[in-house]
């Protein structure tokens, strides 16, 4: 799983990079990068109405995991090394709170020494693939894996994904994954509602071939270049909309049988919601996709509800492959299952501090240092009391993880393996001078009582998200949840 897996939806965070003013003319000698000062987090919070940073982005129902913030401006037509050095100076020393105890003034001198030796005058150092290199390596020596460079390439693909207007595009509606060592595509999601789950499709269906075309291992090829080639056959047979026909391998009971279906695919007006289904006498399995669109806390309130109502005495919460989203709708979710507990403390260097809680159906935020203003109302609000279980894995991130550990502070299980590790921060990706962008920690977060949260959440015994078991009629987290 790479870091472009947690990027979800734009974002604006301006507040954290104050105006700078023109820089002076470039001379060969006025190449010294300024300092710029590091403040203190206050002793108290700030107790503002609304933060600064936090009204940036809209307001507490739009903070998510992940946000975006503008490239700073420079008076430069062509800009350098310099540029870029003062931009991560910048947003680091101005915006950086994470748990690094690198010395970021030492690191920042370092890089500009650094800098100077390998490319002489900065403000003549034009950028490249050799400033790139050097770049990453000196962000990631502020030792925070959250806290990256992004090159040109990278910081473009991330804009691509974050801020282009979807495309209508004709879709099956199913998430996959290529069956490793094997061929095939092993189904992770059949969504609901959506042509592929409407053909008789469901998770663990492992596609064979489309429209005839086998979905192959070609010899020698990677498995990123296998990936790349089923997604390329399966956009294909898709994306024009036309009915497509699908062999695939079902296996059930000990027994695998190989089957063919047409799948229409058409454009998916809608997000994807949470879903339930009755897994065994009295157990109910509750599948979260995602919390990056409104709604999701309500729909779970909702088959909560439902569920109580059938009898059931066992709910398994199933997160795998969640890359998070908005944490209001995350702290929603929590609040149906373990209530009041449910909330978080997101800490920041200027001391401007905001509370998310559940409360009564509602997720209230702190803007006056106390969680009292409404960001979310669940329409029918329901709180689980029987068994619970959460199923996680790797693809679990950010507003997953902080659900399952509230969860499991609550005493649920949970089953799988450990998670991606961003449950515990706040992250801001921005622009840098020459189109590059960079990745900065800028909260810290803590549960209600002032813990902090961890940054990952691993289960104990681990039970590995096995994909060709899962090819194969096993899902092996969620056979261990029923037992």
């Amino acid at each position: 799983m790479t870091r472009a897996h947690l990027l979800l939806l734009p974002l604006l965070l301006a507040a954290c990079t104050p105006t700078p003013t023109p820089d002076p003319l470039p001379t060969p000698q006025n190449d010294d990068v300024p300092t710029v000062a590091r403040p203190g987090r206050p002793d108290q919070p700030a107790c503002t109405l609304i933060p600064a940073w936090l009204a940036a982005l809209g307001g507490p129902r739009h903070l998510m995991d992940v946000n975006v913030r503008p490239a700073p401006l420079r008076a430069q037509a062509t800009p350098s090394l310099y540029d870029q050095l003062l931009d991560v100076r910048e947003a680091i020393n101005l915006n950086y709170w994470g748990t690094s105890k690198v010395d970021l003034q030492a690191l920042h001198e370092q890089a500009e020494s650094g800098a100077r030796t390998a490319f002489g005058n900065l403000r003549a150092a034009a950028l490249s693939a050799q400033t790139d290199a050097f770049m990453n390596s000196y962000v990631d020596g502020v030792r925070d894996g959250h806290t990256y460079f992004l090159d040109a390439a990278a910081y473009r693909a991330f804009q691509d994904t974050r801020t282009a207007a979807p495309t209508p595009t004709p879709r099956l509606g199913v998430r996959w994954a290529p069956v490793p060592a094997e061929d095939g595509a092993v189904l992770l999601d059949a969504f609901p509602g959506a042509p592929a789950a409407q053909a008789g499709l469901r998770r663990g269906d492992t596609l064979l071939s489309v429209n005839g075309q086998p979905l192959s291992r070609q010899p020698g090829a990677s498995d990123d270049a296998h990936a790349a080639r089923l997604t390329g056959l399966l956009g294909q047979a898709s994306a024009a909309g036309q009915p497509v026909t699908v062999a695939y391998r079902r296996a059930q009971g000990g027994t695998e049988t190989t089957l063919s279906t047409t799948v229409t695919p058409r454009v998916l007006s809608s997000a994807v919601l949470p879903s339930a289904q009755t897994v065994a006498p009295g157990t109910v399995l509750l599948r979260l996709p995602t919390f990056a669109t409104s709604g999701v806390a309500d729909q779970v309130h909702a088959l909560i509800s439902g569920a109580q109502q059938s009898g059931a005495a066992h709910l398994i919460v199933d997160v795998r492959g969640n890359g998070g989203g908005l944490l209001s709708e995350a702290i929603g979710v929590a609040g149906a299952l373990v209530g009041e507990r449910a909330g978080e403390t997101i800490e920041t260097l200027d001391g401007q501090d905001v509370t998310f809680a559940y409360r009564a159906g509602q997720v209230l935020a702190g803007v006056r240092c106390d969680p009292t203003s409404p960001v979310l109302t669940v329409k029918t609000p329901a709180r689980w009391t029987g068994r619970l279980t959460l199923l996680v894995n790797e693809g679990s991130a950010s507003a997953s993880e902080i659900v399952a550990q509230l969860a499991a502070q609550g005493g649920a299980t949970l089953i799988g393996e450990p998670t991606y590790g961003v449950g515990n921060t706040v992250t801001v990706i921005g622009g840098l001078s020459g189109e590059r962008g960079l990745s900065v920690t800028i909260g810290r977060a803590n549960d209600l009582r002032g813990q902090p949260l961890s940054p990952d959440v691993t289960p104990s015994p681990a039970t590995p998200d096995d994909l060709r078991a899962l090819a194969h009629g096993h899902d092996l987290p969620l056979e261990a949840a029923l037992k």
